[in-house]
């Protein structure tokens, strides 16, 4: 990180230990959140931009609940999905490097560092590292895996030239964000955003036939992150129904029993995100069409309405 801290063995001892505080006051506020290698690193790179603890352990509690979500359950397996959709991307945008991993049956492992840690594990430059955290936290949560299938795709020239071998291959992606420079992010990240708007992640899951559960990070992130308002703050739970020693994602992994008894009220908070998203979208396809504001009022508030009946029941409003 800061070559300062390198260089100072009592600045690091301090960091160090401010950066623990950090990590353990967002799994002490949210018990069900579960610590991943990698989830300290970006707690870390809060910390130093902010120089403090305490708003390193506000920033690194709204990444963990809205960004990251995923990653701290149980296991890393809906974050290994969101990696299956990264080769969606690309065989979309390079169907050469698609065929080439497939052949060679090169698992997105390479890209797991990327993913977890927002390039801080992969790269040296403290500049680049602040770039690209300014533009994911303005960003949908798999903008990140947009940003690796960018990164990828311009580097295609190269990657073609790899000596056809797994190792070979695995090796060299996971070395490619060391060779960006700092004007190659931004084009990086222009590339990634022009993706993210081509092929959404609703669209991907239907080109991938590969589906998120409802309450993953990624398919609740309209109806979470985009809510929030600093005027009148809302508690988590009040935007995805979870336990207070449970993750939202843990009744995907439980038994078919536990699943039975739990798929009322998971159906609704799904029919909730849904009629939102429609909601949205029916009010923008009026007005896009010019039809009458009133229209397009009732449009959405209609569906609206109904979230919101469905919302009581839920005891999800705040």
């Amino acid at each position: 990180m800061s070559l300062e801290y390198r260089r100072d063995a009592d600045a690091t001892k301090r960091r160090q230990a401010q950066l623990g505080t950090v990590v353990r006051a967002v799994l002490r506020s949210y018990p069900w959140l579960g610590y991943y290698q990698g989830f300290h690193e970006l707690s870390l790179v809060f910390l130093s931009v902010f120089g403090s603890e305490r708003p390193a352990i506000e920033a690194s509690k709204m990444v963990a609940l809205f960004f990251v979500r995923d990653a701290m359950a149980s296991n890393l397996d809906h974050v290994l999905q969101q990696l299956q959709l990264l080769y969606v991307v690309l065989k979309a945008i390079s169907p050469e490097i698609h065929e080439l991993l497939v052949e060679l049956e090169v698992p997105p492992f390479f890209a797991i560092s990327w993913v977890l840690t927002w390039f801080a594990h992969d790269l040296d430059d403290f500049q680049s590292i602040c770039r690209i955290f300014d533009f994911l936290i303005v960003s949908p949560p798999m903008q990140v895996v947009y940003m690796a299938a960018a990164m990828l795709k311009r580097n295609e020239r190269d990657i073609l030239a790899y000596e056809q071998d797994f190792a070979a291959v695995h090796t060299g992606l996971s070395k490619l964000p060391q060779a960006v420079k700092e004007k190659g992010w931004r084009d990086i990240i222009d590339d990634s955003y022009h993706l993210q708007t081509e092929y959404p992640a609703t669209k991907l899951q239907h080109m991938g036939n590969l589906h998120l559960p409802k309450l993953s990070v990624v398919n609740t992130f309209e109806a979470t992150w985009m809510r929030l308002d600093p005027v009148r703050p809302l508690a988590f739970t009040s935007l995805v129904p979870c336990k207070s020693d449970q993750h939202p994602l843990a009744s995907v992994v439980s038994s078919s029993a536990a699943q039975s008894a739990g798929n009322s009220k998971e159906n609704r908070m799904a029919r909730v995100i849904d009629l939102t998203d429609t909601a949205q979208k029916a009010r923008n396809l009026a007005l896009q069409h010019k039809w009458p504001l009133v229209v397009a009022t009732v449009a959405s508030a209609t569906m609206l309405m109904y979230a919101w009946m469905l919302m009581q029941q839920l005891q999800i409003h705040a």
